[in-house]
């Protein structure tokens, strides 16, 4: 199967308030922070608007690349 994506949303627990106030001053688009995400789907979040439709991920890991 092959997916391709768009978006993911991201429960950030830890280093979030700095990571907020990476973006916090900027225009949209002008920071962007390379990650990996390494998790699992585990179900639906969202309808599906024809286009589109989001899963919810249960995420073991996040890695910030340099």
């Amino acid at each position: 199967m092959k997916i391709q994506a768009g978006m993911a949303i991201l429960d950030v627990k830890k280093g979030r308030k700095a990571l907020y106030k990476e973006f916090k001053h900027l225009p949209f688009d002008a920071v962007r922070i390379p990650i990996t995400i390494t998790g699992y789907i585990v179900g639906v979040w969202g309808e599906d608007d024809g286009i589109r439709r989001e899963f919810e991920v249960e995420v073991s890991s996040v890695k910030v690349q340099s």
